[in-house]
């Protein structure tokens, strides 16, 4: 076997970890054989942290991953105002980015990186004198964590590429010096994901639990296996656009995958396995869940059950590209260029008297001297979860990106809604599926309003496609900034529906809130009206107090010594060319590559959309022919 990648690894120190008091400030040993790292523990879990590490970096889940390739959606958005493409190929936003851009080639190869990694030491563990797969009365050993550790994060990458690209090359042996990776053409993403749930079925009872490990969370435990197990098979048993082989010109089609019914069985008794296992549950408040992430600490027993570990000063965007914008100062925070904005009609869709909203929609960023100002639009708005303003231990006047903040990658909600869908898929809405529904409602309200807001909303749900609709609508007002809407959206055959769907309410809440009558929309939120006030913990700071986002409409007047900003009404506007009123150019342009303003006519919501991005340009070049674009690319 070739272990250059190993021995790269025992040779090389772990650069510029050394700082951080982590889980990734493990330093792997030097100048010992394979032989030797993988008959010690210790050695081994060294080695093993070098994957962990790789995960960190831009081009995998400290950027790409966190918020390059997840928008557009009727939750986050970009903005486009014109119909030209981009000369770097990146309007991933409107569906439509191009082989040459380059950040779809780096996060191809850093995936593959780190699933040679993941190759290499699973076959050399498979060697070690350390390795069986019996696990005793005691319990699973370190190795067999490990080994079912490192599979589950390999499981992991490789839905990431499948949810970017569909079907990938598929790779698990371990790398020799006689391979040619470039030989090889794409495997069916069906295949792929069947394997990797057979595969983590298998090493789930070798596994450790979060609270059993150290560091916890930022290790990938049993019930992050048992939840990714019925995430992968939510995946096969759900949708996916497929390729029109016969004419790559074509969009393609959307395709559900056989027998679905077996798949969304083997979610329920995965997902069932982390629920009825009580080793996670919602105890923290909404509030407190971000607020605790943006200052690096994470119960191992609460809601995050797997998030990858970043490194302060190092590694990780949230909060800075991800998260509230703040204008360097002289102030200790640092700044914050937020490029995660929500859809203009997103926070509106929320009751207002749910406690997710604030924690997750802010209609403001921060000037120099932390006073709010205002920011909001038809894409305009942060996302709060993540806030340099959260840390009680400020990173400096001077600190920008590596805030350290973790890439949370599943929490227990994400585990009760998918086992509630996945039971009302087979079994309509069952008791154990409303009462999943219900454990994250209550969360969202106040104890007060359970009766109303949790237990009759739930209890009105009495047939499938009610409650279907009620889980997509909490997975949008759960999860909103994370990243997950488009990969949802997709495996439930509603992309195309919804983006359709929220292109014509945006046109219409711009004719309504101009005076045009439109069936079915009584009132829209035309204008925002706002006025700066104390700050109660921080008397030498302005906040906003924001009117027009809990009650709206005309009858809604500017209060007196507020300002006013149109909001709606300026979503229609005078073309000076033609001199006719139509919607805003970001309206008509955001989703170009689905529905815009030359194709509105004859876009249908069935109508596939092309969520899956192009294979890079060189990696078609490399695979000499094996791989082609599809999809219209």
């Amino acid at each position: 076997m070739n272990k250059k990648i190993l021995y790269a690894f025992i040779a090389g120190s772990m650069l510029s970890l050394s700082s951080c008091n982590d889980f990734l400030d493990v330093t792997p040993a030097s100048g010992f054989t394979p032989e030797y790292v993988f008959s010690s523990e210790e050695e081994m879990k060294s080695l093993m942290t070098r994957i962990y590490s790789s995960m960190t970096e831009d081009g995998l889940y400290g950027s790409n991953l966190a918020s390059g390739l997840n928008t557009n959606t009727d939750v986050e958005m970009s903005s486009f105002k014109n119909s030209t493409v981009n000369s770097a190929g990146s309007d991933i936003g409107c569906f439509d980015s191009r082989p040459t851009w380059g950040t779809l080639n780096s996060t191809w190869n850093n995936l593959y990186y780190v699933i040679n990694y993941a190759n290499d030491f699973l076959q050399s563990v498979e060697e070690s004198p350390l390795w069986s797969e019996e696990v005793s009365k005691d319990g699973p050993t370190e190795t067999q964590q490990m080994y079912g550790e490192v599979k589950t994060l390999r499981a992991m990458f490789y839905l990431d590429l499948i949810r970017t690209w569909g079907d990938v090359v598929f790779v698990t042996e371990a790398t020799r010096s006689t391979d040619d990776f470039f030989s090889r053409g794409t495997t069916n993403r069906d295949k792929i994901l069947e394997f990797l749930i057979d595969d983590l079925i298998a090493a789930e009872p070798m596994m450790k639990y979060a609270a059993d490990l150290d560091y916890g969370v930022e290790r990938a435990s049993r019930e992050y296996c048992q939840a990714l197990i019925g995430q992968l098979a939510l995946y096969r048993g759900g949708w996916a656009l497929r390729a029109d082989k016969d004419n790559p010109a074509n969009v393609g089609y959307m395709e559900r995958g056989d027998n679905f019914e077996h798949y969304y069985q083997i979610a329920i008794t995965y997902l069932g396995k982390v629920i009825k296992e009580g080793k996670h549950d919602l105890n923290q408040s909404f509030k407190d869940l971000w607020v605790n992430e943006c200052n690096w600490k994470t119960a191992n027993n609460d809601d995050v059950i797997f998030a990858v570990p970043m490194l302060k000063s190092i590694s990780s965007r949230f909060g800075y590209n991800i998260g509230v914008t703040i204008a360097e100062g002289s102030h200790e925070y640092g700044s914050a260029r937020n490029y995660v904005t929500f859809c203009g009609t997103y926070v509106f869709s929320f009751d207002k008297d749910d406690l997710r909203r604030d924690m997750t929609c802010v209609p403001y960023k921060y000037d120099k001297n932390l006073n709010q100002e205002y920011d909001m639009g038809i894409a305009g708005m942060g996302a709060a979860k993540w806030s340099k303003l959260y840390m009680q231990a400020p990173l400096g006047a001077t600190s920008g990106s590596n805030t350290g903040i973790n890439n949370v990658r599943m929490r227990f909600a994400d585990v009760l809604l998918m086992y509630a869908e996945a039971v009302n898929e087979l079994y309509g809405p069952h008791d154990d599926a409303q009462e999943a529904l219900k454990r994250v409602r209550r969360r969202a309200f106040d104890s007060s309003l359970h009766a109303e807001k949790v237990d009759a909303y739930v209890a009105a749900l009495t047939n499938e496609q009610d409650f279907f609709q009620a889980i997509m609508d909490e997975r949008k007002w759960e999860f909103g900034g994370e990243g997950i809407r488009k990969y949802d959206l997709a495996r439930w055959n509603k992309y195309g529906e919804v983006i359709y769907n929220l292109y014509n309410q945006m046109i219409d809440w711009g004719l309504v809130a101009n005076g045009t009558a439109v069936p079915g929309v009584d009132k829209v939120p035309e204008r925002i009206y706002y006025q700066s006030v104390e700050d109660s913990e921080h008397p030498e700071r302005k906040v906003l107090d924001i009117v027009g986002i809990d009650e709206y409409g005309p009858e809604v007047g500017r209060p007196a010594g507020y300002e006013m900003k149109e909001y709606a009404i300026a979503w229609r506007v005078l073309n000076q060319e033609t001199q006719q009123y139509e919607a805003a150019s970001e309206i008509y342009w955001s989703f170009r590559g689905f529905i815009n303003q030359n194709n509105e006519q004859t876009v249908k919501p069935t109508d596939p959309l092309r969520y899956l991005c192009p294979y890079p340009s060189k990696v078609i070049t490399d695979h000499r022919g094996l791989i082609q674009n599809y999809y219209g690319y």
